[in-house]
């Protein structure tokens, strides 16, 4: 469950990096004010660690009171997140996962497939570009 976040499609698809398997969890919360949770008042987290299946960094980012209009913890918190422990991993020279970069390469080399595809396409409908 906690891999599953970081994936496309999760909540916190923002605190993934590239080559690592990375494994977390966010939190959005309302800020308390006089008589109860203040209107546009949050608390934004990501807690995580990688690589997931022997950790060697362990972070928590917590942001209070976003500015920027956004304030869930997958839009906010977890970008910080992969920037820490993405530099923290290099610096710790931790090597990278060899089936997520073999998966990193065959996603690349199919978006490249399909724009080669999509330029021979244009080429057929239109006649050469130059």
């Amino acid at each position: 469950m906690l891999k599953t976040v970081v994936l496309p499609g999760g909540t916190a698809k923002r605190a993934n990096v590239d080559n690592y398997v990375v494994a977390g969890k966010t939190g959005t919360t309302h800020r308390v004010g006089k008589g109860g949770y203040a209107d546009n008042r949050y608390t934004s987290l990501f807690a995580g660690f990688a690589p997931a299946d022997d950790p060697k960094v362990i972070a928590v980012v917590v942001v209070n009171e976003p500015s920027r209009g956004q304030y869930y913890g997958g839009e906010v918190a977890a970008p910080v997140f992969a920037t820490v422990v993405e530099r923290s991993l290099q610096l710790l020279q931790v090597p990278p996962n060899a089936e997520k970069m073999l998966q990193a390469q065959k996603a690349r080399d199919a978006k490249n497939k399909k724009v080669v595809e999509r330029k021979s396409q244009v080429k057929q409908k239109t006649g050469p570009l130059t």
